[in-house]
């Protein structure tokens, strides 16, 4: 079947399965339903199109080529993610650095964190033995406060690793943007300038793809996803793909930049 043919047959913007199986016919009459998801393979391998949200696609011609956001670790935090995988093989984690946001906000942290996100029953154990691998460098669940009296640069923070986080196509630890996007609104102990949060989240939208149902999955097992979808529609020029999935609410005129 002639791919580029049926790509012409779509409409521009967004798209849904049964589109794509019109446009299908259109090309080949006797084109049948259960063929339907070898075509979707064979399309989305092809690069033809790219997945932009729950059975929304966008062929690619209209959709800028972006990569996937993959973090580059610090030689502090690779030491810590060859001690979990020698000491805890089998146990669930995330590794992510504070410094990688440096990439989107225009007031640049000074200082790196390193997050270390664990499976529920495990935090304690793993900071107990990290604290005598890296003396002074480990706080277990602190509160803002906390990490700014005894946090040090390259820091290990240890937190609960929220089940149904978004994971990465690559290795098992690493994380995705798509958390960090919710992580920006969930993690209070990110003390980074909300006013650079609209212009950070734009450039993450703009140069990086950027799966909005794993976003509005992860922000429902984070309750924020008032808060951050909310955000996205009223500071940003972002296009919301999983409108119909979101909770009704009533407008609010007032921007989280403006609360305390």
């Amino acid at each position: 079947m002639n791919k580029h043919a049926i790509i012409r047959n779509l409409p521009d913007g967004t798209c849904t399965r049964q589109q794509i199986l019109r446009a299908a016919r259109i090309v080949e009459p006797s084109f049948k339903e259960t063929q339907l998801r070898y075509l979707m393979g064979t399309l989305h391998n092809s690069r033809l199109i790219v997945r932009v949200g729950r059975n929304q696609y966008k062929k690619v011609d209209k959709e800028p080529k972006k990569s996937i956001f993959t973090g580059v670790y610090s030689h502090a935090a690779q030491q810590v993610i060859r001690y979990m995988q020698e000491q805890f093989p089998l146990l669930s984690y995330r590794v992510w650095e504070l410094s990688w946001l440096n990439e989107f906000f225009n007031h640049q942290l000074a200082h790196n964190q390193i997050f270390l996100e664990v499976e529920k029953g495990g935090g304690d154990f793993v900071f107990s033995m990290l604290t005598e691998k890296f003396p002074g460098k480990v706080l277990l669940k602190p509160k803002a406060q906390e990490i700014l009296r005894y946090g040090t640069d390259d820091g290990i923070i240890i937190n609960h690793l929220v089940t149904e986080a978004p994971k990465s196509d690559g290795e098992r630890y690493q994380v995705p943007l798509e958390k960090l996007l919710v992580d920006l609104f969930a993690n209070k102990n990110l003390m980074l300038s909300k006013g650079d949060y609209p212009a950070a989240i734009e450039l993450m939208f703009t140069k990086y793809r950027i799966d909005q149902v794993s976003m509005l999955r992860y922000a429902r097992r984070r309750n924020k996803v008032k808060t951050v979808f909310d955000f996205l529609r009223d500071n940003t020029t972002i296009e919301l793909m999983v409108q119909g999935q979101l909770p009704v609410s009533r407008h609010v005129h007032n921007s989280i930049l403006d609360k305390p």
